[in-house]
């Protein structure tokens, strides 16, 4: 494995990890085993600044992944 697939799969899981937490955080907000836009108002100022973090990260991500896909789409067209 080289190393843009090393970065590309342990930015996976760093994206996967953070977004598990975000959806943990969202579900410790429901109410009576609902979940709805007011219990989760208070939040959205986190969520944005989250996202506004992230979009500098995500899509970088998804860039490499398209790279490795063409690399391996073109080794096996080679071979």
């Amino acid at each position: 494995m080289d190393i843009f697939s090393k970065i590309f799969w342990q930015g996976g899981l760093a994206l996967s990890v953070i977004l598990l937490f975000v959806a943990i955080s969202a579900l410790m907000n429901a109410e009576n085993g609902q979940l709805t836009v007011a219990n989760l108002e208070h939040l959205g100022g986190t969520y944005t600044a989250l996202f506004e973090t992230l979009k500098f990260v995500v899509y970088p991500w998804i860039a490499l992944g398209l790279f490795l896909l063409g690399r391996f789409i073109l080794r096996m067209v080679k071979s």
